[in-house]
């Protein structure tokens, strides 16, 4: 199988033929005399390996690039860096709308790390006209006139909840790239997880901010913040204001901020007789997010408890830690892995994760585009560039947890990638699951970079379905326990988060189960 790429504004034909084989040494590589032309001779590599590796180091020499291999029925135009007319960018986006069914491999919240071809297109759609008479309509007879810019974002935004793709959004330069650092697991701040929750001082409610989690090697942790402080006040617009006056999401957003700059907050930490007042100011840095998170039950000492939020780039090393832990350190014999509330995330990592729990060879994935075509994935050893490292699987490591003795925790916000750790336990015959029927989503979306069309951001879509080995179809429907368990009415009322094992009725269930 050969793969090919367009290609164009190569600086040196040998130091990318070189830095090529050095990432591909398997394959035979070749670089048409013109420079135009890239073609890869695939090797014992998968087709998507192969195409992430190259696209990296084309990336990393600023060489643009197009597939090869993709039906053109567009006209080829030249790109242009620079601030488009707001008719453009829609034209823009409907290009990318319908050059999206042939994508390559995705899932969830995984990157689309092909460029976008530069196309435009040759009919112009009758909406598509009937906006442009709009436009020009305002531009003659509006008095106030309008913010392009704003405009700009809300006709993307607009166009894209008018497809019925509940999945898609458009995601402006500063959402692009907050997203990347999130699937990386990283993020500017103090390094401490949040939720909403009210407390009671000298008999007046307030709403506050509880810190339920101090990531570990953080500035928060560094200073003294501890689990359970109640946020109080922020300084927002340059003065310390309650949190219940500003609300949840304002003093959210004062919480985070650029590298090198001060959180400056007060807390209220609960004392023998009120509260006592503590005021901090923490330079914020970036810091690793926390995914996984582990602990011995106080129930009972021989289960320990895994509890998982999402699956971004830092999840397997974390997860790894945490089962290794808990079972070497603390001698558990049976585990939870908690995956309530966990909303999915990235193919690679719950690929990676699902391969520590299967034998080599089975199948953990399998994908259908729109245009009928299909792939899958096995459980096999991986190795990625030094910025995915933490996903690398190595031969010893495949099949390593299957022997496990575990529960999966599941309930009605346990979706995607989540999903597919659950799907493919109960396939395999590895676990049963407790809790409540998951969320059902059962799609992969793609995120495509907009720059190469002259748009900044990117552009998130759903490309294909999802199934897992037992070609199970969950979308829609979710999966439904084996024991359906749910909280009581006066646990429901508690923040999930803050909730005593002693009534989570959910986890209680899983526990008797693997200990009776």
């Amino acid at each position: 199988m050969k793969i090919k790429y367009y290609i164009k504004g190569i600086e040196s034909k040998e130091k990318l033929l070189s830095e090529l084989g050095e990432m591909l040494p398997e394959c035979e590589i070749e670089i048409s005399p013109e420079c135009d032309v890239l073609e890869i001779t695939a090797c014992d590599e998968s087709e998507i390996d192969i195409r992430l590796a190259a696209q990296k180091v084309l990336r990393d020499n600023k060489v643009t690039f197009m597939r090869a291999d993709r039906e053109e029925t567009y006209v080829l135009a030249e790109r242009k860096q620079r601030r488009i007319p707001l008719f453009v960018a829609v034209s823009a986006v409907i290009v990318a709308i319908v050059l999206s069914a042939l994508t390559t491999f995705a899932i969830c919240n995984a990157t689309k790390t092909d460029e976008l071809p530069q196309y435009v297109v040759v009919d112009t759609p009758e909406y598509f006209e009937n906006l442009i008479k709009l436009d020009e309509f305002f531009r003659q007879y509006s008095f106030d006139g309008y913010d392009e810019d704003k405009m700009s974002e809300a006709i993307l935004d607009a166009y894209i909840s008018a497809t019925g793709d509940i999945y898609a959004e458009y995601l402006n330069a500063e959402e692009y790239a907050a997203y990347f650092d999130e699937r990386a697991g990283e993020f500017v701040g103090i390094g401490v997880s949040i939720v909403n929750t009210e407390i009671v001082v000298k008999g007046i409610s307030y709403q506050a901010m509880e810190i339920i989690s101090v990531f570990k090697n953080s500035p928060a942790i560094e200073n003294g913040v501890m689990v359970g402080d109640c946020i109080m006040y922020v300084e927002h617009e340059g003065k310390m204001t309650l949190v219940d006056t500003i609300g949840f999401t304002a003093a959210l957003d004062d919480m985070l901020g650029e590298s090198g700059t001060n959180a400056n907050f007060v807390v209220y930490r609960p004392s023998t007789s009120d509260y006592e007042q503590i005021e901090f100011s923490i330079p914020r840095r970036r810091v690793e997010s926390e995914s996984v998170t582990y602990r011995v039950s106080e129930t009972d000492s021989r289960v320990g408890i895994v509890t998982i939020t999402g699956f971004d780039l830092t999840t397997p090393t974390q997860f790894k830690n945490a089962v290794d832990t808990l079972r070497d350190f603390h001698k558990v014999k049976y585990f939870v892995f908690d995956l309530r509330n966990n909303p999915g995330g990235s193919l690679d990592s719950i690929e990676t994760v699902l391969t520590y729990f299967l034998d080599e060879g089975d199948e953990i994935v399998s994908t259908e585009y729109v245009d009928g075509s299909k792939e899958s994935s096995s459980a096999r050893a991986k190795r990625y560039s030094e910025e995915y490292s933490g996903l690398d699987v190595t031969k010893s490591e495949i099949g390593m947890y299957k022997d496990l003795d575990f529960i999966v925790l599941t309930n009605e916000n346990t979706a995607s990638a989540a999903e597919l750790f659950t799907a493919t336990m109960r396939d395999y015959g590895l676990a049963k699951i407790v809790g409540k029927t998951t969320y059902g989503k059962g799609c992969m979306q793609t995120l495509f970079p907009l720059d190469s069309i002259g748009i900044e951001g990117g552009l998130k879509l759903t490309v294909a379905m999802y199934y897992s080995a037992s070609k199970t179809v969950y979308h829609g429907t979710g999966i439904a326990p084996d024991y359906e368990i749910d909280l009581s009415d006066e646990a429901k009322k508690i923040n999930f988060y803050l909730l005593p094992e002693e009534k989570d009725a959910q986890l209680q269930k899983a526990i008797e189960l693997l200990t009776k």
